[in-house]
């Protein structure tokens, strides 16, 4: 698989903190009148993020004075000792982070069985979907995301069938991933598209990553009244991670070394998105 390289690391780092008796799990901190997270994550040595995720927060705006504030990690004055359990704890919580904790991702890697999707060159679209999705599910398992796959083989599956599947879960986005093709070889580049007000913020957050961290032409982000998107009821998009009938973007959207850096990118928009 892919395995991240932090993870060493972090470990590392989690037993160092550990050891000097620096680290206290479960600490808990009492809101007081002006206080914030972005402070507390100062305070604490964590992030906003960890605190909304650690503790079920959907708004950061909305603390309450007396409010119980679990700190994962917190720094504390301890007695220097470090336990067996401490530092297992340490090494089975380093490489999976919390901050995808309670949120489900449908994954839809688009068309799949007969139907190829574009294809130029020997190039099926439908592969390289599956290949960035498969690559995208690790790297949101990595993040704590609930992932959900509308398809893990090269099958066919109807539209209405794969928004079915999305509308099952609560707390959930839907993401399809496509590759784009069109008559003109000279168009190249990312787009993204929604349907809906909260499509358009995931879309948003999804391609200013993917355009960014592929180094592609940014198409922008679109609205478009596709299937898949008006028939989920949760926040959907639809990317299109690149242009394979335009020659030298279909050299890359073939290699490995790309396809890790697409996913990663979507994976990072989505765990930006700021969810309901």
């Amino acid at each position: 698989m892919f395995p991240p390289h932090h993870i060493r690391f972090t470990v590392v780092a989690a037993l160092m903190l550990l050891c000097s008796g620096s680290v206290l799990l479960g600490s808990i901190h009492t809101i007081r009148k002006g206080e914030t997270l972005y402070g507390l994550s100062r305070k604490y040595k964590t992030s906003v993020s960890k605190l909304m995720s650690h503790n079920g927060i959907k708004d950061h705006r909305k603390l309450q004075i007396g409010q119980k504030i679990r700190i994962p990690g917190a720094t504390s004055t301890g007695s220097g000792r470090t336990t067996a359990k401490a530092v297992t704890q340490a090494k089975s919580t380093s490489s999976v982070s919390t901050v995808g904790r309670g949120k489900t991702v449908i994954i839809d890697p688009g068309h799949g069985g007969k139907d190829w999707g574009a294809y130029r060159s020997g190039v099926r679209e439908s592969s390289l979907n599956m290949k960035v999705a498969s690559k995208l599910e690790y790297y949101l398992k990595q993040n704590g995301f609930r992932v959900v796959m509308t398809r893990r083989s090269d099958s066919f599956l109807s539209l209405s069938r794969r928004a079915s599947i999305a509308n099952r879960y609560r707390n959930a986005i839907f993401v399809s991933i496509h590759f784009n093709a069109t008559r003109n070889t000279m168009v190249r580049g990312a787009e993204t598209f929604y349907a809906g007000a909260a499509g358009r913020q995931l879309a948003s957050s999804i391609h200013r990553e993917l355009a960014g961290k592929c180094r592609m032409k940014n198409r922008g982000v679109r609205f478009a009244r596709f299937a898949v998107l008006v028939q989920t009821k949760c926040p959907a998009v639809l990317v299109e991670c690149g242009f394979i009938s335009n020659s030298s973007e279909r050299a890359r959207c073939v290699t490995s070394s790309f396809q890790t850096t697409a996913a990663r990118a979507i994976a990072d928009g989505i765990r930006k998105y700021r969810w309901r």
